[in-house]
């Protein structure tokens, strides 16, 4: 023990601590752990390790000598590899040094290949700089044969092009530093190109003057001339304007003016074969009010009976011209065959297409030969047509009454006006500005008309006026629902400028008008009840012919509230004339027994006033009415069917008159239990039952 202290004491000390952790690690072994439990001798144990170890070593001593041939061969085998190692590392380096050679011919080619497009781009510089100018200064035969030649075709285009680039001096930067003309050989070339120039300039000209008088030969299809004969050579144009602007300046007039000529002659054909396929709509006799005499003088233009003349105040179809603004124009020699005929707005539509798609032509057409887009040379083309589509439209409107027919162009001319908006092509907006200020106060001069014919004309002047609806009543219907409706959308749509506000007055003033004079003309019966009748018929007629037409707004309201009103006037005066005793008899007992009519006596209470019904009198209408109630009802009915022409209107009539029958008939019963309460007279016996009264209104039901 005192040795092995002494032995600690000379160990380093990080030795000695790097054991101690040791000893404390083996300590912490579990088979240490068992040995030192058990008393192990540690001095028996090491001897015996270490035999262990010796007998482990002279075995393994022992397997290495039999190894020995084995690691001999292995040994054997390295010596060969590194034998091959070595041979492969000199030939690697012999690689090496042969890519090296290699590497320095690439960067020699690389350089001369640099060098030679270096001297292959200078050659075509020069290359390309040599057969400019040659072009410039030499002629080719073909050329030559060609520019003087009689024909003018692709071939030529290509050669007038070619001598157009020979005439124009190239800048320097394009030719080298060389300008041809300023060449020895080039002012030698000189002249001879300048008679090729005027050569080809006589040849052009004479060319396109031949092919526009080609245009002022009848039944000439002057769209293929156009594309054909002068859009596909519109190179020469070019040539022309650079090289001579006079003699392009002398090709547009000339064009112009045929062309001008020729569109003129062809719409004043076409107008003039149109002209006979139109339908007459309306004349100065063709007013919502017509005087009887003025209808029947021999000096009047004979016409359809008044009665019959709805031809002027319907629209009908003819408002689906406006649908279809862009179909085909009218084939004169077709509607001929077919004995049709068109009425105005049909033939002013097809005129407008055709102007349409003969303006959208030429404007394109002198936008790509006349490189114009000023829009010069479509007032010099269709300036006299314009002017001659708007003297014809004078002449008709001079003696135009159609005012359905005019509010159909009016939107009809929008309708245009879009289709040349969508097509980008404004030229025609002033044109179409003008026919709305020749179709817009014409509108209002036939307006102005109608409502004169109806302020002034004298009920006595109408001829026979009975309760029947009167034949201007469906005028008028007529009239002012084919207006609405075809004024639907104006405002919204901004094509009138105002108008619209314009034709909404007139139409007001219209309808006052018209409900003044047939106050006037039911002034003219014999009887209230005749009266009646004749306004209620008369605004039934406006209200169907209203609602068919699905007019709305102020013009529908007016008629539903005057037609309320003197259907319940009617009502009254039906029940008076077959139940007066009872009806007058209720609104005077209701009136004298109201809270207000009691106070008009002192001292006097509702009651007081009750008692001063006289029986006799209440006696009397109860038994005249159980005697004639049934007869009074079918009286009615009769009486209603006759009354009105309209079996609808007539019904609902039936209705409230029998309906107000029952009403007045429960407020006289009411009458008699307030006054008598619980001691009923014993005439109240013969009272009739609401219920059977409604009984017998329901089998007049069922016939409705």
């Amino acid at each position: 023990g005192g040795g092995s202290s002494w032995a600690m004491e000379d160990i380093d000390g990080d030795l000695a601590a790097s054991f101690k952790q040791d000893l404390e690690r083996f300590h912490q072994e579990d088979f240490v752990q068992g040995a030192l439990v058990q008393g192990v001798d540690l001095r028996g144990y090491s001897r015996q390790i270490d035999q262990e170890l010796r007998e482990v070593e002279v075995e393994s001593v022992r397997d290495y000598v039999d190894q020995s041939s084995k690691i001999v061969e292995l040994h054997s085998q390295m010596q060969l590899c590194d034998g091959i190692l070595a041979r492969m590392q000199e030939m690697l380096l012999g690689f090496q040094a042969d890519l090296g050679g290699i590497s320095e011919e690439i960067r020699h080619l690389q350089d001369q290949s640099l060098s030679m497009n270096v001297r292959l781009r200078n050659r075509r510089a020069v290359e390309a700089g040599l057969r400019t100018f040659l072009d410039d200064v030499v002629l080719p035969p073909d050329m030559i044969e060609s520019l003087c030649g009689p024909e003018v075709n692709e071939d030529y285009i290509a050669h007038v092009a070619a001598l157009d680039e020979k005439l124009q001096q190239r800048p320097p930067d394009e030719s080298h530093g060389l300008v041809a003309m300023q060449t020895v050989a080039g002012q030698e070339l000189h002249p001879d190109m300048e008679k090729l120039k005027s050569r080809s300039l006589v040849k052009i000209r004479e060319y396109f003057l031949s092919k526009i008088g080609e245009l002022r030969k009848p039944k000439t299809n002057v769209q293929m001339i156009q594309k054909a004969g002068l859009l596909k050579y519109h190179g020469l144009m070019h040539f022309l304007r650079r090289h001579q602007p006079e003699i392009a300046d002398e090709i547009r007039a000339t064009y112009e003016e045929s062309m001008g000529r020729t569109l003129h002659q062809l719409f004043k054909a076409y107008h003039s074969q149109l002209s006979k396929l139109e339908l007459d709509i309306a004349t100065k006799h063709d007013l919502i009010v017509v005087e009887e005499p003025a209808s029947k003088s021999m000096f009047s233009p004979k016409s359809a009976p008044a009665s019959k003349r709805t031809d002027a105040f319907s629209s009908g179809d003819r408002a689906n011209i406006l649908d279809s603004v862009e179909s085909p124009p009218i084939l004169v020699h077709v509607a001929l065959a077919e004995e049709k005929r068109f009425p105005h707005e049909a033939i002013l539509r097809s005129v407008l297409k055709h102007l349409m798609d003969a303006v959208t032509n030429e404007y394109l057409f002198c936008i790509d030969f006349f490189e114009d887009r000023s829009g010069e040379a479509f007032n010099t083309i269709l300036g006299k047509t314009v002017s001659l589509i708007l003297e014809n439209l004078e002449n008709y409107l001079f003696s135009c009454w159609d005012s359905i027919g005019l509010l159909i162009m009016i939107k009809l001319v929008h309708g245009l006006r879009m289709v040349m908006q969508r097509r980008h092509i404004p030229v025609l907006d002033s044109f179409f500005d003008r026919i709305n200020l020749l179709l817009w106060p014409r509108l209002k001069v036939i307006l102005g008309a109608q409502l004169k014919s109806i302020e002034q004309t004298s009920p006595k002047r109408l001829g026979s006026i009975t309760s029947k609806p009167h034949p201007m009543t469906r005028r008028y219907a007529e009239f002012a629902s084919s207006i609405f409706s075809l004024h639907g959308g104006m405002e919204s749509l901004g094509i009138a400028g105002g108008g619209e506000d314009m034709l909404l007055n007139d139409l007001m003033n219209l309808r006052i008008g018209f409900l003044k004079l047939l106050k006037r003309m039911s002034d003219e019966l014999s009887t209230t009840k005749e009266k009646l009748v004749f306004l209620v018929n008369n605004y039934d007629q406006v209200l169907s012919l209203f609602r068919d037409r699905h007019v709305a707004g102020v013009e529908l309201t007016s008629f539903e509230e005057l037609l309320v009103h003197y259907r319940s006037l009617f009502v009254e005066e039906e029940l008076l004339e077959r139940f007066a005793n009872m009806i007058t008899f209720v609104q005077n007992t209701e009136r004298n027994t109201t809270p207000g009519a009691a106070t008009t006596v002192p001292g006097a209470s509702p009651q007081d006033l009750s008692h001063r019904i006289d029986l006799a009198q209440v006696e009397a209408i109860v038994r005249g009415f159980a005697g004639m109630w049934r007869s009074g009802i079918e009286a009615i009915y009769q009486d209603v069917l006759e009354c009105f022409a309209d079996f609808r209107n007539g019904m609902e009539i039936l209705k409230q008159v029998l309906t107000q029958l029952l009403l007045y008939y429960t407020r006289f019963q009411e009458v008699i239990r307030r006054e008598w309460g619980r001691q009923p007279p014993s005439f109240s016996a013969e009272l009739v039952s609401t219920a059977t009264i409604l009984v017998e209104i329901k089998k007049y039901s069922r016939q409705l």
